[in-house]
């Protein structure tokens, strides 16, 4: 990075608040993979290596940002380079889905879990 008396130049601004979206975003997209492979497995009740991967990630995510307050530490990594407070400036996501992240993702946890929980008693 260029930095001019310890400053970033605008360039360098630019091409770090995209890198954290675009990571930020991929990682979404790889833990919105790893739900819905878990809720797949509890519906069909088969339990494979790619389960136990995902389950592993879910659980690791949730310990992070437990741990941080209930954010994102690249929330925390973006705000030294865009300072903004709208949902999604950290990531390539509609602003509501963005806003409601943890909601939405807690619901379908919730549901997945009361689906193995159904199953397993039948």
């Amino acid at each position: 990075m260029v930095k001019i008396d310890n400053k970033l130049l605008i360039g360098d601004l630019f091409f770090m608040i995209v890198f954290i979206k675009t990571l930020h975003t991929v990682i979404w997209v790889i833990m919105t993979m790893a739900t819905f492979y878990i809720g797949y497995s509890v519906i069909i009740m088969k339990f494979d290596l790619l389960f136990y991967i995902s389950l592993f990630l879910i659980v690791g995510e949730t310990i992070v940002i437990f741990i941080n307050s209930w954010r994102c530490p690249l929330t925390n990594i973006a705000k030294k380079y865009a300072p903004e407070d709208s949902p999604n400036f950290d990531i390539y996501l509609p602003y509501t889905i963005a806003k409601y992240n943890k909601e939405i993702f807690s619901v379908i946890l919730s549901i997945i879990l009361l689906i193995y929980i159904y199953n397993s008693l039948l």
